[in-house]
């Protein structure tokens, strides 16, 4: 027994070994949406909006680390792990740009050469990845703001305890654990591992791999609208390149970070940064706004979505690995922000999948995926939660915990299980929402059972019924006299 017993502490080492630690620049500032991963694999994760990382690995010795965020240095440490988990605190430094490189050549920046290259290899570097299984995970978080007490005469409450004193506050939270399998253009399939949603331990998060496919070697990307991508087939109809400047990667590979700017302003069009590998024209990164306007959202103000690529010397495959959307939109005097984080890790191309491997079917949840326990989420979430985002879980987990006892409950059917002479005529209903069954009287004035035939001529049916539900299950048992 003791044997067992030392044998399940072994296994458990090994589930939560950790390099942890936190990235800053070199005034100290946190460094958010680091891409960090072990050299020539696909194992890696990304540090969260304090600068904090996590990841998990059993390997200790001669560990090749890569930190690589766009504006600065990539680092490369090589980790020699003594026990685990294993702090490691980086600081990066700013990228030497080498301006005197971006030279004006017969009136031409040197960017549209590198454009023309990247759109005539596109296909070549797209192939690369048209296939693959790999692990996904996702996180999101809404925040509101200045939210009214009532709009448009309809009470708005605290949104189930969502909002604070000054109307403001964390409205949704969620993060899924799941794995994929991909084929372009669009064909998917999802086994969700974990799901986790704060402030209810039903629910299933909707922060699934679909539409997430943000590919710009396509020639448009979905985003309700096509969007124009910066290497499209037509994108100099669309687009202004200029080549800000180029940087040496930790393999000493030439990066050209390209600013990409709209010749119109109200088509579907991006801006901001992309950048371009030399040689090989595969992307290296993506950093560009979405105005809302631009794709028919007028409430939303601004997008940014960022995309980080990790390349493995033995498949030599640049394959994204960390995917950001930060949004802020408002109307009416409310402002709304919020942010998804998604990470692909351990991927597995494919040169084709067995048939039948895509269907109908395209999300599908594991046995209790939506029961994992906080030790699960401890040992396979690979961002680290922010101070906010775990406060936020206790909180939103214990207003459930009030709200779903039988006091809260018992406290709320009394207000409206009210009874009074009216409600013969227009229905009634009895409700026991701890025990989860409710019965309803339709009353004297249910037309929608008003009938007519023949031997009884009109004839009005006030209807009774008892409905009883499954919260676990989402199934219900309905009894009814219609």
């Amino acid at each position: 027994m003791n044997k067992f017993l030392l044998f399940l502490l072994f296994l458990s080492s090994f589930s939560f070994s950790q390099i942890k630690g936190t990235v800053k620049d070199k005034d100290g500032n946190p460094l958010p949406f680091v891409n960090i991963y072990i050299e020539n694999t696909y194992i890696g994760t990304t540090s969260n909006e304090l600068g904090k990382y996590e990841l998990n690995t059993t390997e200790k010795k001669n560990v090749p680390l890569i930190f690589q965020y766009l504006g600065f240095k990539t680092q490369k440490h090589i980790l020699n792990i003594t026990s685990f988990p294993y702090e490691f605190d980086v600081t990066l430094m700013e990228e030497d740009f080498q301006l005197k490189e971006v030279l004006v050549v017969n009136g031409e920046n040197p960017a549209y050469e590198i454009i023309r290259n990247s759109i005539k290899s596109k296909k070549t570097n797209a192939a690369k990845t048209d296939k693959f299984e790999a692990d996904f995970y996702s996180r999101g978080i809404f925040r509101a703001k200045d939210i009214p007490k009532k709009f448009m005469g309809v009470e708005i409450g605290d949104l189930d305890g969502n909002l604070d004193s000054t109307r403001s506050g964390i409205i949704y939270q969620s993060e899924t654990v799941s794995k994929i399998k991909f084929q372009k253009p669009d064909n998917l399939k999802e086994e969700i591992i974990a799901s986790k949603i704060a402030g209810d331990d039903n629910g299933f998060s909707y922060n699934t791999a679909l539409n997430t496919n943000y590919d710009f070697y396509e020639n448009y990307v979905d985003l309700g609208i096509n969007m124009v991508s910066p290497i499209a087939d037509n994108a100099f109809n669309y687009y202004k390149y200029k080549l800000e400047s180029t940087f040496y990667d930790d393999r000493n590979q030439l990066i050209n970070k390209i600013l990409v700017t709209p010749k119109r302003d109200k088509e579907p069009v991006f801006e901001g940064y992309i950048y371009i590998v030399e040689d090989s024209w595969a992307i290296f990164g993506i950093d560009i706004d979405i105005k809302g306007y631009r794709i028919q959202q007028p409430i939303l103000e601004n997008m940014k979505l960022t995309q980080n690529f990790s390349y493995n010397s033995e498949s030599k495959i640049w394959a994204k690995n960390i995917q950001a959307l930060d949004f802020q939109a408002g109307i009416f005097g409310m402002k709304f922000t919020g942010k998804f984080t998604h990470v692909f890790t351990n991927y597995n191309f494919k040169d084709a999948f067995e048939k039948k491997t895509f269907g109908k079917e395209i999300v599908t949840f594991a046995e209790n995926a939506n029961k994992k326990e906080g030790s699960y989420w401890e040992e396979n979430r690979p961002v680290p939660l922010t101070e906010e985002e775990t406060s936020n879980y206790v909180k939103k987990d214990s207003i459930q915990t009030i709200r779903k006892s039988q006091v809260y409950l018992d406290s709320i059917d009394a207000k409206e299980n009210k009874f009074n002479l009216l409600k013969l005529i227009t229905g009634y209903t009895y409700k026991n929402s701890y025990k989860n069954w409710n019965f309803n009287y339709q009353g004297l004035t249910n037309i929608g059972s008003l009938s007519f035939n023949t031997v009884q001529g009109w004839n009005l049916d006030s209807g009774f019924s008892f409905r009883k539900w499954n919260q676990e299950t989402g199934k219900f048992t309905l009894i009814s006299s219609c």
